[in-house]
Formats: structure tokens, sequence, C-alpha cells
């Protein structure tokens, strides 16, 4: 009998000191958020950030994770009355996080079962009966909605309010790209909170919907299975993109104390119930200047191509979201830090997007490089072929100089060409000295 080599694998040393452990686990965390932008803590001055401030020390999970699932599950609770408004449109306070983590280190995962616990204990026969998973056609999700007769006025109202929790949100994406599947078309009429009605063959009525969504993917998968044609058709500016990642290492953590939970669902049990006695929203007479100033923020197109597709609904959101925090507060209109904090998360969502479509030191890089030409500037011509070294999308330049300039990193000139015939040359110039960008190149 022939003896066969073993090879040993030595498995990695286990730390046995606690501050050796402390030190692992910390750049373990830093790497697992390496990709993620910055966030403005304004986004948990809210009531819904002071519940995820309680129950995060004991959650892995990114905290703008679980406060978005939780944004998302009451704007559903609230039911239907309160709304904003944008112009004769009328917004439900529907607001569809898009969680974007990778797989091992997103804690995607946590963040739902940390925000889950406090809906079932707020109200276990809402989380029983209006929580489910499993979108798969546009006429399957209709039928939840569908009516056969008149409403009888002696019966009480329908519940229309659904969470739909979608864990491996690439395996619905699939289904939507079959042919002749209506979940993209029938999502979009969602997200309006109308009617989800069919004229199919066999046509469904379905006059009114109060749909969220809560969806996880990896970014790798998202970029992989998103394709043009679907950026375009006007679905996933109804999401909202958030990079997540790991938030701390707890390996003995056996959650938040049932005490505590208890404590924070009966709180919010009764926000609830007064919220949703409100109809329209509008602004506080303190909020007006503020949302004049938000609305030429976010009303532009000054974005990467495809970042600019996937955050083009970046007002009503603000509005979506400020309005969930003004009716947990009990309040009949918008304040001014209701929508300082529904800002804070509708930039970080705009910022997830580039994280995930554009390679955020690129145009760091790039304000550096220009800067280094001084008052001479460089043109447009040496920036695609020098700088992006002639391979990248022209469109994908355009989008990135315009995005710099709307931010007065750089500024855009025309310049004749030498002898004074010809088109004249785009010139790019840095705002800021080259001595001051060195960090930049670092």
């Amino acid at each position: 009998m022939t003896a066969r080599s073993v090879r040993l694998v030595h498995p990695a040393p286990i730390p046995h000191d606690a501050d050796e452990f402390e030190a692992k686990a910390a750049a373990a965390v830093a790497r697992a958020r390496a990709w993620l932008p910055s966030l403005d803590p304004a986004v948990f001055d809210c009531y819904l950030g002071e519940i995820t401030r309680e129950i995060e020390p004991t959650s892995e999970a990114d905290p703008v994770a679980i406060l978005a699932t939780l944004t998302s599950i009451t704007g559903v609770h609230l039911g239907k009355a309160p709304h904003v408004t944008a112009g004769d449109d009328r917004h439900p306070l529907l607001v569809w996080p898009l969680i974007i983590g990778h797989t091992n280190t997103g804690k995607k995962g946590a963040s739902w079962s940390a925000s889950k616990r406090i809906i079932s204990s707020t109200d276990s026969g809402f989380a029983a009966a209006n929580i489910k998973s499993g979108l798969s056609s546009g006429e399957g999700l209709a039928e939840q909605f569908a009516v056969e007769d008149e409403p009888d006025p002696d019966e009480p109202p329908r519940d229309l309010r659904l969470v739909a929790y979608e864990n491996e949100w690439g395996g619905v994406m699939a289904k939507m790209r079959r042919e002749g599947n209506s979940l993209s078309q029938i999502l979009r009429a969602a997200w309006e909170g109308g009617d989800l009605s069919t004229l199919t063959v066999k046509a469904r009525m379905a006059p009114e919907s109060h749909v969220g969504i809560v969806a996880h993917i990896t970014p790798d998968e998202f970029r992989a299975k998103l394709s043009d044609a679907d950026m375009a058709g006007g679905t996933y500016n109804r999401f909202l993109p958030l990079a997540v990642g790991w938030s701390k290492a707890l390996p003995d953590s056996a959650g938040a104390d049932p005490g505590l939970v208890c404590s924070l669902a009966a709180r919010l049990a009764e926000r609830l119930d007064q919220g949703g006695r409100l109809d329209r929203l509008g602004f506080a007479e303190d909020a007006t200047p503020l949302w004049r100033q938000l609305y030429l923020e976010f009303n532009t197109d000054a974005y990467h191509p495809k970042v600019a597709q996937f955050v083009s609904r970046a007002l009503p959101y603000c509005k979506r979201i400020a309005g969930i925090h003004a009716a947990l507060d009990g309040a009949a209109a918008i304040h001014t830090t209701h929508l300082q904090a529904a800002a804070g998360l509708v930039r970080y969502s705009i910022d997830s997007a580039r994280a995930l479509f554009v390679d955020t030191s690129t145009p760091s890089k790039l304000v550096a490089w220009i800067a280094q030409a001084g008052e001479q500037g460089r043109s447009r011509k040496e920036i695609t072929r020098d700088f992006f070294g002639g391979n990248t999308d022209r469109t994908d330049i355009g989008g990135i100089l315009d995005q710099l300039t709307h931010a007065d990193k750089i500024t855009r000139s025309n310049r004749r060409p030498e002898g004074g015939k010809g088109r004249s040359i785009e010139i790019y110039t840095a705002a800021t000295p080259p001595h001051e960008l060195n960090e930049l190149t670092n």
C-alpha cells in the first residue's frame, strides 16, 4: 500500500489576549467599512435614530441599515392617511431602502433582525400578517390588493399595508428580466401608493395599495445584474441605495436586553397610533428656508450618469422621510430637525450610489493632477488621454468633470488654439493651489 503524503493546514492562531482580539477585530471592521462614504450624524437626530442608538450597541449591523429599515417599516405601519405632496402629486410615506453590503461583512441580515424584533414587540399582529417575502411577478403583487366588488361601506376598511422583505434581491432582479414579467411596472405604481390594477387576460382590480420594500444585495451582484435598460426604466430610482458594513465585532452578543426592547416598543406603539391619525404634512415656518436650499441641492443632474439615474427622486424621498419623522413626533407639520435628518440620509444614499458605480478616489486624484499644471490647466484631451489612459468612456469622464465643476473643485473655460484657428479647447484648472492638494495624491 503506497503511503500518501499528508499536508497539514495550520489554522490562523487564536488570539488569547483580549487586547489582541480587540485590535484584530477593529482592523477587520475597518477593512469592511473602507468602501463606505461618510455619514452625517444628523441622520440619527430623530425618534427612529434614538431607537437605533439604543439597540445598535448590541448589534453588529450598520446603524444606518437599522435606521433605514425601521424608517421603511414604520412608514408602512402609519398607513395611507399621513402623506406629503409635491405639486399636485400625493406622496405616501413609503421608503424603499436597498441595503448594499458584502456577503460576510455587510451584516445586512443583522440589521433586519434587530429592526423586526422592535416591530414585532411593538405590533405582533402587524409583523405576522403584513410582513412577507417572495416578490415574483407583478400579477402576484397586484393580487394581494385585488377586489372583486365595490367595498361595503358598513365593513371596516381593508388593511392595505404590506412590507416586502427580500434578503436576496438578486433573485428578484432575475425574475423581473424574464420576458412578460410585469413586476417592474407594478413596482413603479406601488411606489406611488396607488392603483395596481392589471389589464391582462385575467384582469385584476386593485385600486389601492401601501407597499414598502426592504431589499438586500451585495455590491458585486447588483453591478453585475443591473443593465442600462433597468436604470432607464425608472424602477431603481424608486429605491434608496445605502452602502453598509460591519459596525463592530460582538462574538458573545445575545442582542438587545428584552426589557429595553419592550420599553422602546411601547413608546413606538403610542407614536405610531398618534401619527397614523394625521393627514397631509406640510412645512412648518422654520423648515421653509432649509427646504428651499434642499430643493436646489437635490434638483440637479450634476452627478455621474449612472448615479444621476439612481438618485433622480432625491427630492420626494427627502420629503417622505421627513414626513415619517414628523408623524412619529405627532407633528402635523415638518420641522427643520425632521428635514435635516432626512437630508442627511438622502445625501448618504447619493454618496452610496457613487461608491457603487464610481471609483471614489478618482475625482480627488484628478483634481490633484489638474492642480499640478497650475494656471495653464489641463485640456479635455489631456485628461482623456493622459490621466484616464484613453480607455475610459467619454460619458463617464464627462460625469466626473461635471461633478467636480459643480462642487467648485475645478473650473471650466475655453481657450483659443494656437494660431487662432479651429475649435476652442476646453480647459480645466483647479480651484485649490497644488501645495494644498498633496494629501489627495497620497
